[in-house]
């Protein structure tokens, strides 16, 4: 049984076997990138105050319920000595139900209810700011980590499609130049639940409009893949088929490029889309916008994709964001082309999309620029002509709540 606890200074007993030895999960693979301590400021855990949940009060909390599966719930349920069944009804309340308070979890015995509430949690996302776009296509979701900072989910509405962009971490350690999120430097690893939560709301909401989300896609704030574990437990949970399910063919995870995850993600039994962040089409060009191409370059990450598609079949996305002057020639569009020719793949272009100016803050919006429509046709031409591939054209939702790709960061907002 895998139980998510937070510690938040040293390890702590926490009653249940299991639970006591993923307490103190640390920032993953992250140290790869930035050293033997996986983050960019120098704590141990990759955190923002060197504690291991980054909370402010170096307090331990209880392990959170809400990013186990039921069989996980079973087996809890077991050891604090009820039945099998009891997991069920529990992840049906926290799931399908939307419940986070034990002493309201009424078919279960006064008992059990007193031993979780004693032991464990049911945490809930704060939300503290929702925003609409005046088109109608998307909502921006503020949720509020406390003493760490916010995270930001988006809906988006396409037809009859709602997709759910969630995030991953609070903030992003890979420092893309063009991505506000990376400005931002990276906090801490969102756990399972907290993922899974964004899920859940987003839902909600989507529900009291007489609606339910129809896709996933892990391209909010962070590096999904950098946070593995956590992604690929919340995931399992989000295919449940109680509660809000949603299919792997309509879950997707995006990356920027980290080879191993993409490797770990097609060793595994998801079966989700990839898509993966391109942005350039020159190692020389790549490295200087997106870092962590010095370490996996292009052809390294091509040859992951690949490998991708033969072991599960699904053809990959490359997105490919269009920057004025930057990667908008005619001559990124011939090699897009002929780079992504022998894969089995689509081609996503994605003119950039401009925050509100904030003069001398370091942000990306003070260097790069979105490119004339007529730019972005010329480019999305040649790229069709050459490729034997799908190329789309992203209508990104949500611009006038810097809710589109590349917009979510809330500090330098402030």
């Amino acid at each position: 049984m895998r139980l998510e606890a937070v510690a938040t200074g040293d390890s702590a007993d926490r009653g249940v076997g299991s639970a006591r030895e993923s307490a103190d999960r640390k920032a993953g693979p992250a140290e790869e990138l930035y050293g033997p301590d996986g983050t960019a400021d120098g704590t141990a855990d990759g955190t923002a105050d060197g504690t291991a949940d980054g909370t402010a009060d170096g307090g331990v909390d209880p392990p959170d319920l809400k990013g186990l599966l039921e069989q996980e719930l079973q087996e809890l349920a077991i050891e604090l000595g009820e039945p099998a069944y009891r997991g069920r009804q529990l992840y049906s309340w926290i799931h399908e139900r939307g419940v986070d308070e034990f002493s309201a979890m009424t078919d279960l015995p006064a008992r059990f209810r007193s031993q979780l509430t004693s032991g464990f949690r049911v945490s809930k996302l704060r939300q503290t700011e929702r925003r609409e776009s005046a088109e109608g296509t998307a909502v921006k979701f503020l949720f509020e980590l406390p003493g760490i900072g916010h995270v930001e989910a988006v809906l988006i509405s396409d037809g009859d499609r709602r997709t759910a962009c969630l995030s991953s971490q609070v903030g992003c350690p890979l420092d893309c130049q063009f991505c506000a999120t990376g400005k931002m430097g990276f906090r801490r690893n969102l756990t399972a639940a907290q993922i899974v939560d964004q899920f859940l709301e987003l839902g909600r909401y989507a529900s009291e409009r007489q609606e339910r989300v129809t896709n996933v896609v892990m391209m909010g704030m962070g590096e999904p893949l950098l946070n593995y574990d956590n992604l690929v437990q919340a995931l399992r949970i989000m295919r449940v088929e109680k509660g809000p399910y949603i299919g792997g063919r309509r879950i997707t995870v995006s990356t920027a490029g980290y080879v191993p995850g993409i490797r770990r993600l097609a060793d595994d039994d998801l079966n989700v889309g990839l898509a993966i962040s391109l942005n350039a089409t020159t190692d020389e060009l790549r490295s200087q916008l997106m870092p962590i191409n010095r370490k996996y370059p292009i052809a390294e990450l091509l040859a992951a994709a690949a490998d991708y598609f033969r072991r599960r079949g699904r053809r990959v996305t490359y997105e490919y964001v269009l920057m004025a002057g930057v990667t908008d020639s005619d001559e990124d569009a011939r090699r897009l082309a002929d780079l992504t020719r022998d894969g089995v793949c689509k081609i996503n272009l994605i003119p950039y999309n401009e925050l509100t100016p904030a003069p001398g803050s370091g942000s990306p919006e003070e260097y790069f620029r979105r490119p004339s429509d007529e730019r972005v046709d010329k480019f999305r031409e040649i790229v069709a002509l050459r490729s034997p591939h799908t190329v789309t054209l992203r209508l990104s939702r949500g611009r006038d709540i810097d809710a589109a790709c590349g917009q979510l960061y809330r500090e330098l907002r402030r």
